[in-house]
């Protein structure tokens, strides 16, 4: 009886070592990809009336006097809104054609850039040099940008529709 003791209890103990092994996986490596939308600094225009303009509509009408002399002006104004992880400066550069009917008929036209902005100054009297802080920023102005038209009493014009444009450009960096 104790030698069928012992092997029965040899076969319980070895019963184990017999079973078949788990299977082994080889290691596996899995790739994580996530994606942020950029929204992290949108730049606005808005006219004298309050009213956001998009690239289509962008346009300034100006209405001159029957006078001899006259200064026309409008501005436009720049807002921001941003989301950075890190503060971050960019420069909004513009560039202006004066208004012409042809070769001969040119009003002379120019910028001025003004702003109540701490982190914004004017650079070479046609760029916002503005730092962006971290962190979520909402509806922030960034300056004004005021189009003038003059015209002397010595200057003749013929009359007609005068057009023009002016680029903006911007970059990013100090």
């Amino acid at each position: 009886m104790k030698k069928l003791l012992v092997i029965s209890l040899l076969f319980v103990l070895l019963l184990p070592l017999g079973a078949e092994e788990m299977p082994k996986f080889p290691a596996a490596t899995v790739y994580l990809v996530g994606e942020i939308k950029p929204k992290d600094l949108v730049i606005r225009i808005y006219n004298e009336a309050g009213e956001e303009l998009t690239r289509e509509d962008a346009l300034l009408n100006f209405e001159f006097p029957n006078l001899e002399e006259w200064e026309v002006s409008q501005a436009l104004y720049f807002r921001y809104s941003s989301h950075l992880a890190k503060q971050k400066a960019g420069r909004l550069i513009f560039a202006i054609d004066d208004l012409a009917l042809d070769d001969y008929n040119r009003l002379w036209t120019t910028v001025e850039l003004t702003s109540e902005n701490l982190l914004t100054f004017v650079e070479n009297g046609n760029t916002f040099h503005t730092t962006f802080p971290a962190g979520p920023q909402d509806d922030v102005p960034i300056g004004k940008l005021t189009v003038k038209l003059r015209k002397r009493a010595e200057d003749v014009f013929s009359a007609g529709t005068y057009a023009g444009s002016f680029m903006i450009n911007y970059t990013e960096g100090s």
